[in-house]
């Protein structure tokens, strides 16, 4: 199962390493030092890649669910951690090609 695209990976990348960049120079600046109480113009705005997520998303399938948690309890879980390995490092491998075919 392929949780996201490249693409998908260095939007939220690019967004987080933004968002660390800005609280780290806050953090070095020592802040303001005040917290203002939120106001009804402030607003949550979503990423293309969360909206697409949420519009793509397939219903959970909650007695699968249950299924897995109960099986996780009594210990009739078990995980093939060759076949998780092998796909972790399939898109490793991939998300690195991507990344390098766009430097060059």
């Amino acid at each position: 199962m392929k949780i996201g695209k490249p693409a998908d990976i260095q939007q939220t990348d690019a967004s987080l390493r933004q968002s660390n960049s800005t609280a780290a120079a806050t953090a070095r600046s020592g802040g303001s030092g005040t917290v203002e109480k939120a106001t009804d113009a402030d607003a949550v705005r979503l990423s293309q890649t969360s909206k697409a997520l949420t519009a793509d998303g397939t219903p959970v399938n909650a007695a699968k669910v249950e299924e897995v948690k109960t099986a996780l309890r009594e210990g009739r879980f078990h995980v093939n951690v060759h076949a998780v390995a092998d796909k972790m490092i399939s898109q490793a491998a991939e998300l690195l090609e991507t990344l390098s075919r766009q430097q060059k």
